[in-house]
C-alpha cells in the first residue's frame, strides 16, 4: 500500500494499513525490524516496503514467534558468513517453524470442531434454561451420555461427580 501521493508512508499510513497502533510500529523500530526515514519537521517516514514487513511481523506474532525469532529469520543473511550458509540456516529455522505451525493448526482444529459442537449442545441445553433458574442437567435425557459430550461442553456446563472433586488439606 503507497499513501495517496505513491510517496513515502507516514506512521499513520503504516497504521491504517495493518490494523496496529502507533506505539506497536513504534517498538517494531526500536527494535529494528522497521526502518524509517524522518522528515524535516522529525516524523517518521517509512517505504512502502516497510508496511508488508510490518504485516508479516504481526503475522508471525500472531502465530507465536517470539521478536528474538522474528529478528533472526529477518536477519539470517546478515548473521552468518556466506549466503550458502544463510540460506541452510533460514531453511532449517523455516522448517522447524513450519512443523509448529502445523501442529498449532491441528489443535486449533479440533478445538474449533469441539467448540463448535459445544455450541450445538448448548442449543439443546436452551429450552431447559429457560424454564428453570437451575436445571438437574444429570436427569437430561435430551443429550447422549456425558462420556459423549464435547469437551467444552462437559468441562464447563456439567457439574463434576462429587466423588472428584478436590477437597482442600488443612493439614
Amino acid at each position: 500500500m503507497a499513501n495517496k501521493r505513491g510517496g513515502p508512508l507516514t506512521l499513520k499510513d503504516m497504521t491504517d494499513g495493518s490494523g496496529c497502533t502507533p506505539r506497536t510500529v513504534r517498538y517494531y523500530e526500536r527494535a529494528g525490524l522497521l526502518q524509517a526515514a524522518r522528515s524535516t519537521g522529525g516524523h517518521r517516514l517509512f517505504a512502502p516496503e516497510e508496511l508488508e514487513r510490518l504485516n508479516f511481523i504481526l503475522a508471525l506474532r500472531e502465530a507465536g514467534w517470539s521478536i528474538e525469532e522474528i529478528t533472526a529469520l529477518i536477519a539470517a543473511r546478515d548473521q552468518q558468513p556466506t549466503d550458502h550458509a544463510a540460506c541452510k540456516q533460514l531453511d532449517a529455522r523455516v522448517s522447524q517453524h513450519i512443523a509448529e505451525l502445523e501442529h498449532k493448526i491441528g489443535v486449533l482444529s479440533r478445538l474449533r470442531d469441539d467448540l463448535l459442537a459445544t455450541r450445538k449442545t448448548l442449543a439443546v441445553c436452551d429450552g431447559c434454561t429457560e424454564r428453570a433458574v437451575k436445571t438437574d442437567c444429570e436427569a437430561c435425557t435430551r443429550l447422549p451420555d456425558l462420556a459423549d459430550l464435547p469437551h467444552g461442553f462437559r468441562l464447563s456446563w456439567r457439574d463434576r461427580p462429587r466423588s472428584l472433586q478436590v477437597v482442600a488439606d488443612d493439614g
